[in-house]
């Protein structure tokens, strides 16, 4: 009788044990993603300064699809431009990551769609070359529409727009420098919606 109290027992703190050993998983898991999401959508100051992240035992990869990335830039996009008279989207779609917002042309307020195509670079920044203008029946140049971005819209210090050279220039080691991971880009495919990141946790 005793033998199979003891026995009841030791079930019953076992399944204890694995009770409690799920749950400190489920907490970690859980608040590793709300970490990694702040820092993710966090605006950072403009740095002078650009270094490719390596990877190392510290490194750890994140891979995203298109409607995550998208959900990523609104709630960015929404934060920063806060308060401000003129907005602007980004989306990523099937074939072409899109910048949307308005311009004014002439005195008329003219809603345009700039697309572009995204490059992953070596250092793990993305470059955007832009392909496509759509304005309605306008026929603005891309040049002119870029312009009117960077003099007019409100850009995270990372970002780079070069209106000469139709691109612009994400760049992910400059937007790291501010923050306690690191971030790089190692896949970005429109067609397959397979966005990949390497995040490191920097060496104190």
């Amino acid at each position: 009788m005793s033998e199979s109290r003891k026995t009841a027992k030791s079930k019953k703190r076992e399944r204890n044990l694995w009770k409690w050993a799920f749950v400190i998983v489920v907490v970690i898991i859980i608040g590793g993603g709300i970490y990694l999401y702040t820092q993710v959508t966090a605006p950072v100051e403009k740095q002078t300064t650009s270094q490719p992240v390596k990877q190392s035992n510290s490194s750890f990869e994140v891979d995203l699809n298109s409607e995550q990335v998208n959900a990523l830039a609104d709630n960015y996009l929404v934060r920063l431009q806060k308060n401000q008279k003129t907005k602007y989207g980004f989306i990523v779609g099937k074939k072409y990551a899109t910048v949307t917002g308005s311009t004014k042309f002439l005195g008329t307020k003219i809603n345009f769609a700039l697309n572009f195509t995204p490059v992953r670079q070596s250092n793990g920044n993305v470059l955007l070359k832009a392909k496509g203008l759509a304005v309605g029946r306008l026929n603005l140049p891309i040049t002119y529409v870029m312009g009117y971005i960077k003099n007019n819209y409100k850009l995270p210090a990372w970002v780079e727009l070069n209106q000469k050279k139709k691109t612009i220039l994400l760049d992910l080691n400059k937007y790291s420098r501010h923050h306690n991971l690191q971030y790089s880009a190692q896949k970005v495919s429109l067609s397959d919606g397979d966005f990949r990141f390497l995040v490191t946790v920097p060496k104190n």
